[in-house]
């Protein structure tokens, strides 16, 4: 943990007790990223293998990059890489929600964005909505999109409303038209397409939010929102969505959003007094939620630099691996095992199940699968194969390669089909002579009957 934290948080403590010592009391409200995923849609379009290790390697550097700056404005727009292997990458939250808030929210949503298994199967284009912020990725620029047929997704709740549902269907598609010309008036002093209301008739309130996102010019923010009010009128429940590559539209029963406008209380009085217990009451309340709410935040940052470090050095490890000779491409690896089906399966060694494969060039081999949690492990396996590759021995399987710029890490033996270690020695016979041969922990297979 850096030393510099420490003085930092003692600060912010000191800062918040000193707060409450003043007569105005401010009210704090829970912490809510609004990480609920509304939709992942990823592209259908693959890396070709060759650009693909290029692409993942931007791709991280992009995410690196955006950490910073959605931290301090909300916001962030970049590109990295050239040609074929450029990643353009933007990410925003909802411009309600408070920078602690923001900081989760963007967290989750770049563990999210995986699932569109950029590894797995070189996806190059993907888009994340939670309810609370925004990520997408592409290999190609979209900086200037609003809005494109076929790429916007309308989103409606499961539930319907209880009450009178022509009511409040009028109430909330009254909201949503009143939000999107307020939301097109972009705000002078921070520069952001963002709207909250609601709208309450015959006793039935509906809330709602109308944000563009900040690529998105005047105009682009105009055609976007328009759409996605015609869009919203399809939904018949209580809560509805429009997700769209230029702006975000959303109706509900409930307050979703934060609303600051009343943020300050005045001071409690009793004939002229000041209430001092109801005071005291409250800003112990306060204090003991700002320490909760400044912990909170303490951690994540705490988190957030350390999944930053632990990229920094997964970038350098891809780097070694690239230029080892040991290094295969786990998509061919893949393709050799047919996806290791079950028909190829070999058998479960202590640390995965193996599968016989072959490879492009016609030569049979068997592969291991392995997995791995943490950059460091990762690093400490791929020296250590360094090291067991240039032992060479007849009673040894040897080590042809590895791979692990995959979901997962996979190691590569010849294939020995005939019998197994025991049957060379000693015929049927098996003893306790043979755990000598059993060298380097687990990282070598010996010539078993599962080969």
């Amino acid at each position: 943990m850096p030393s510099s934290s420490s003085p930092s948080f003692l600060v912010v403590l000191l800062s918040c007790y000193h707060a409450l010592t003043i007569i105005v009391i401010i009210p704090c409200a829970l912490a809510d990223p609004r990480t609920t995923e509304a939709a992942l849609l990823c592209s259908n379009k693959i890396a070709a293998p060759p650009v693909r290790r290029n692409f993942i390697s931007n791709f991280w550097d992009a995410l690196s990059s955006m950490t910073p700056l959605v931290s301090n404005q909300q916001f962030a727009a970049l590109h990295k890489g050239s040609q074929n292997a450029t990643v353009y990458a933007f990410s925003q939250c909802i411009k309600d929600l408070s920078k602690p808030d923001c900081d989760v929210c963007f967290s989750q949503s770049k563990t999210n964005i995986l699932k569109c298994s950029l590894f797995q199967r070189g996806t190059i284009g993907g888009r994340l909505f939670l309810d609370g912020c925004y990520i997408r990725y592409d290999h190609s620029n979209f900086f200037n999109e609003s809005s494109v047929s076929g790429e916007d997704k309308t989103v409606c709740g499961t539930k319907d409303f209880g009450g009178d549902r022509s009511v409040y269907k009028a109430n909330a598609m009254e909201l949503v038209r009143k939000l999107s010309l307020e939301a097109q008036k972009k705000n002078n002093s921070d520069m952001f397409f963002f709207s909250v209301g609601s709208v309450n008739h015959g006793n039935v309130s509906v809330y709602g939010l109308a944000q563009c996102w900040k690529f998105v010019n005047e105009s682009g923010c105009k055609t976007c929102l328009d759409e996605a009010v015609n869009r919203i009128q399809s939904c018949a429940s209580k809560e509805g969505r429009v997700l769209s590559v230029g702006c975000y539209l959303r109706y509900s029963n409930n307050k979703f959003y934060n609303d600051n406008s009343s943020s300050v209380v005045a001071p409690f009085r009793n004939r002229g007094h000041i209430n001092l217990p109801i005071i005291v009451a409250a800003s112990s309340s306060t204090l003991a939620l700002l320490l909760i709410i400044v912990t909170v935040s303490f951690f994540v940052r705490m988190n957030i630099l350390k999944q930053r470090r632990e990229r920094r050095q997964f970038g350098a490890l891809l780097e070694t691996v690239n230029q080892s000779k040991l290094n295969m491409s786990y998509e061919v690896l893949e393709q050799a095992t047919n996806y290791f089906n079950d028909s190829n399966k070999l058998g479960e060694g202590g640390t995965g199940p193996v599968y016989k494969g072959v490879l492009p060039d016609g030569k049979t081999v068997a592969i291991k699968r392995l997995s791995f949690i943490t950059t460091q492990w990762a690093d400490h396996f791929f020296n250590e194969v360094n090291l067991i590759s240039g032992i060479q021995h007849k009673n040894l399987v040897k080590l042809l390669g590895c791979s692990i710029t995959g979901p997962e890490s996979l190691l590569v033996y010849e294939y020995v089909p005939n019998g197994s270690l025991s049957d060379h020695l000693c015929g049927l016979c098996f003893t306790s002579n043979l755990k000598r041969y059993y060298l380097l922990k687990s990282t070598i297979i010996l010539k078993r009957t599962e080969y």
